[in-house]
């Protein structure tokens, strides 16, 4: 990559940002950490039975998965905003949607990634049958990249609010509703033995969808913001 380029500054702020993660790695086990203990309490709180379990496994493991992004979302342009870096990248040649994208990217890896690697273990906790397994976590690569972006866009634009955290779970989780639904339908449709392409294909539009427009509406949010 050309120096001074486009893909090479993209490159170079992903690795700025996952650095900066991994140097707050306690910031990156604290979703999971949280998503273990509230799998953990389920069966002490509904009672044992396998059947019980199985039944509201999936919906279980999705609400928990967002809610335990949503733990990190309010962060995702926080640091940037405070310390300078966000005028640098508006003042930049590249394009601040592209760049933008980077960062949501390198949120998504850290905040999620981890919790997609625990959650068939989660899953089998709360005895969901192997053969839905890899329907769970291909839904899970789909939404929780879907729910990254939808949480950025909303990040971006109360990023002028101080105290934004309340704000943005309001905003956040009726639009959650819809990822959730698909992705619950699907795995209770593989538990059925009924086919879930359906409710995957939806989720994939949305996120080709989300892809195309959440960074741009990111960019145009933190322009505003930024100005005021």
């Amino acid at each position: 990559m050309t120096p001074g380029s486009t893909p090479a500054a993209c490159a170079a702020l992903l690795r700025r940002d996952l650095t900066l993660a991994w140097r707050r790695r306690g910031d990156i086990a604290m979703p999971v950490l949280y998503a273990v203990i509230v799998t953990t309490l389920f069966p002490f709180a509904i009672g044992p039975e396998p059947a019980l379990l199985a039944r509201i496994a999936g919906g279980v493991v999705f609400v928990i998965v967002l809610l335990a992004i949503l733990l990190s979302l309010d962060h995702l342009f926080r640091g940037d905003i405070d310390d300078g870096s966000m005028e640098l990248l508006m003042l930049a040649p590249q394009p601040l949607a592209l760049l933008v994208g980077m960062k949501i990217l390198a949120h998504w890896i850290t905040s999620s990634l981890p919790l997609i690697v625990v959650a068939p273990v989660l899953a089998s906790m709360l005895k969901l049958p192997p053969e839905a397994m890899p329907v769970l976590v291909i839904a899970l690569l789909l939404s929780t990249p879907l729910l990254c972006l939808l949480g950025a866009v909303l990040v971006a634009l109360t990023a002028g609010s101080k105290r934004s955290g309340m704000l943005l779970a309001l905003m956040l989780l009726p639009l959650c509703v819809p990822v959730v639904i698909f992705a619950a339908g699907a795995l209770a449709a593989a538990q059925e033995g009924l086919s879930w392409v359906a409710p995957i294909a939806w989720l994939g539009a949305g996120l080709a969808m989300a892809l195309v427009l959440a960074p741009l509406a990111c960019a145009a949010a933190l322009r505003i913001a930024m100005d005021t």
